[in-house]
C-alpha cells in the first residue's frame, strides 16, 4: 500500500521515499513507492505533476491500494527524492474547493444538486440535476465569494454514517469504503470527496461562473476559481480596455455603442440591398425578356451576395425560369443554379455535380437550388454549358 502523504500534509511539496516497484511500459516506467505526495487523477480533479530524482512525472493514477507513478525515464536509486508542481496543485485546490463552495450554495438557496465536476486547465464545469437560470447562477456565486471573505476554515472529518446521512448534501455510493472522508465547510458545505482542497475559504480568492449551457435536462456551469479566475478577468480586461479605446468611451459606455453601432449597421445593409436589387432588377428582366428555357449567366466584377441575389430576383419572378448564374472573385468561380421551390419538375443535382467537378469545387443542395465553389475558374464556361445540355 502506498501512504498518501498528501492526506497528512495538503502543503507538503518535497519528499524522499522508496521505490517498491519499477516497470517499463510502452517506452514509460511505472513506478510505486512507499509514500507519495503525488495525488492520483480522480473526483474530476488532475493528477499533480513534478519530479521524481529530476526524471519527469507525466501521469499519477490509483490502482487498487497502490499509486502507479508514470515518468519518462527510468529512476536509478533505491531511494529517490519527489518534488511536486506546487503551482499547479495549489490551483486545483483553489479550483476544487470553489466548486465545493458554489455547488453547496446553489444547493442551499435553490436546492439544485450538483451531479458531476470537472477541473480541465482553468476551467471548472459543473452539471446540475435540473436546469439553472442566470439569477439562481449569479446568486449562488454572490454567497460564494461572501463565504470567500469570511476566510472559513476547511475541515476534513470522518463521521459515522449517521452524520453523514443527516448533513451532506450528497450521499456517498451504497458500496462506498467506511470511513466516510468528508470535506465541511461550516455554514456552507458538507460533502463526501476525496480530492484536495485549500485549507481555508480565504484562499480561494475568488469564484466567477464565465458561462452555461443545457446539458442533458439540466445545466451544465463553467467557471474559474483563484488564480485562474483573476487571470481570466486580467484578459477580458484587456478586451474591454482596447474596445474603450476603438469605441471611445468609458466601460460603462460600451453596451449603448454597440447598440448604436448595430442599428448603424443594419440600416447599412438594408440601404445596400436596396441598392443591389435597383442595379440587379434590369439584369433579371433582359434575362428573363430572352424567353430561354434555362437561363445561364455569368456575372463580371460581382460576388457571391449579388449571384443569389440576382437568383431570387429571377425566380421569384417566373417559376418556370431555370437558372445557372456564376460569378468570378479572387477566391475563385461561385455557381448556383435552380428554380422556383413550387417547380417539382425539375431537380438540378445532377447538372450542378458535373459542372462542380469539373471546377474542382465543392457545395451541394436540393433539388430547386444548389451552390458551391470552385477552384478552376478557367473552365467556367465548360461547365455552364456542359450544365445547361443536362437541364435541356
Amino acid at each position: 500500500m502506498t501512504h498518501k502523504t498528501y492526506y497528512d500534509d495538503l502543503y507538503l511539496r518535497e519528499i524522499d521515499a522508496e521505490v517498491i516497484s519499477q516497470t517499463e511500459h510502452d517506452g514509460k516506467y511505472n513506478i510505486i513507492l512507499d509514500q507519495t505526495i503525488f495525488y492520483p487523477s480522480g473526483g474530476g480533479q488532475p493528477c499533480d505533476l513534478g519530479f521524481i530524482d529530476d526524471v519527469e512525472v507525466i501521469d499519477v493514477h490509483e490502482s487498487g491500494d497502490e499509486i502507479i507513478h508514470v515518468l519518462s525515464a527510468p529512476v536509478e536509486n533505491k531511494r529517490v527524492h519527489c518534488v511536486l508542481n506546487w503551482d499547479r496543485r495549489f490551483e486545483f485546490m483553489q479550483q476544487h474547493l470553489g466548486e465545493h463552495l458554489f455547488a453547496g450554495c446553489i444547493y442551499s438557496l435553490h436546492d439544485i444538486h450538483t451531479a458531476r465536476m470537472r477541473i480541465e486547465g482553468d476551467n471548472v464545469s459543473i452539471d446540475t440535476d435540473i436546469p439553472a437560470d442566470m439569477n439562481k447562477i449569479l446568486e449562488a456565486e454572490a454567497l460564494a465569494n461572501e463565504a470567500i471573505y469570511k476566510n472559513i476554515p476547511v475541515e476534513v472529518i470522518y463521521p459515522d454514517m449517521e452524520e453523514v446521512k443527516a448533513n451532506a448534501r450528497k450521499l456517498p455510493p451504497e458500496n462506498a469504503e467506511t470511513p466516510i472522508r468528508i470535506v465541511k465547510v461550516e455554514g456552507v458545505d458538507y460533502v463526501p470527496c476525496c480530492g484536495l482542497h485549500v485549507k481555508s475559504t480565504g484562499e480561494v480568492g475568488l469564484v466567477k461562473v464565465t458561462s452555461v449551457e443545457n446539458h442533458k435536462g439540466g445545466s451544465r456551469i463553467y467557471m474559474r476559481c483563484g488564480r485562474a479566475a483573476y487571470r481570466w478577468l486580467a484578459s477580458v480586461h484587456e478586451e474591454v480596455r482596447k474596445a474603450e479605446s476603438e469605441l471611445v468611451c468609458g466601460y460603462d459606455g460600451i453596451n449603448e455603442k454597440i447598440l448604436s453601432l448595430k442599428s448603424q449597421i443594419h440600416a447599412l445593409k438594408v440601404e445596400n440591398e436596396k441598392t443591389i436589387e435597383r442595379f440587379l432588377k434590369p439584369i433579371a428582366e433582359s434575362l428573363l425578356a430572352s424567353g430561354e428555357k434555362v437561363i445561364v449567366h455569368v456575372m463580371s466584377n460581382s460576388n457571391q451576395d449579388e449571384a443569389k441575389h440576382l437568383f431570387k430576383l429571377i425566380t421569384e419572378s417566373n417559376h418556370d425560369a431555370i437558372v445557372l448564374l456564376a460569378c468570378e472573385t479572387s477566391e475563385g468561380a461561385f455557381i448556383i443554379f435552380g428554380t422556383n421551390k413550387a417547380n417539382k419538375k425539375v431537380d438540378v443535382r445532377p447538372a450542378f455535380k458535373k459542372a462542380i467537378n469539373i471546377l474542382e469545387g465543392r457545395g451541394g443542395g436540393n433539388s430547386f437550388c444548389a451552390q458551391g465553389w470552385g477552384k478552376n475558374p478557367d473552365k467556367l464556361n465548360e461547365a455552364l454549358e456542359l450544365a445547361k445540355a443536362e437541364l435541356m
